[in-house]
This record gives structure tokens, C-alpha cells and sequence, in this order.
């Protein structure tokens, strides 16, 4: 809540989430709305965030897959 009481309404933020090996496009089901961009024996999943539970429930499903996870950083919208 913001100091006048009303429910702050979070910004959608765009993030990369780097997992070690290449996924295939199977993959893209389980992560809705996201775009997974090969990358060096990496694949980049890609795409809007509304808040910390969403980007919380992809890493999550990347440990349900038992897929190594890079990293994770916020990035500018193109």
C-alpha cells in the first residue's frame, strides 16, 4: 500500500532467465507467454513478469524440470 492507503499496483518487468542446455519447443508451453532463445548451449527464457510470485513460480518449474538455472536479470523492453 502506498502512503495514502490505496494497493500499490506493481510495473511488469521484462527478465531473461538463463538455464543450462537447449530446450525444445516443448518447453514453451510450460512457460506461457515467454520465449526461449537458444544461446551457446544455453537457452534464454525471456518475457514479462508482473511481480516476484510469477518470476518465483518460473524458477520454480525449472527446478520441477531439474534444469540448471545461469541466471536471472532484469532486462530493458525492446
Amino acid at each position: 500500500m502506498n502512503e495514502n492507503g490505496n494497493q500499490q499496483v506493481a510495473a511488469v518487468k521484462r527478465y531473461r532467465v538463463l538455464v543450462r542446455g537447449t530446450l525444445s519447443e516443448r518447453f514453451a508451453s510450460a512457460f506461457d507467454g515467454m520465449s526461449l532463445e537458444a544461446e551457446s548451449g544455453m537457452t534464454a527464457i525471456v518475457g514479462d513478469i508482473r511481480d516476484q510470485a510469477q518470476l518465483y513460480g518460473v524458477l520454480d518449474r525449472l527446478r520441477d524440470f531439474g534444469l540448471e538455472l545461469v541466471g536471472v536479470e532484469e532486462v530493458a523492453r525492446s
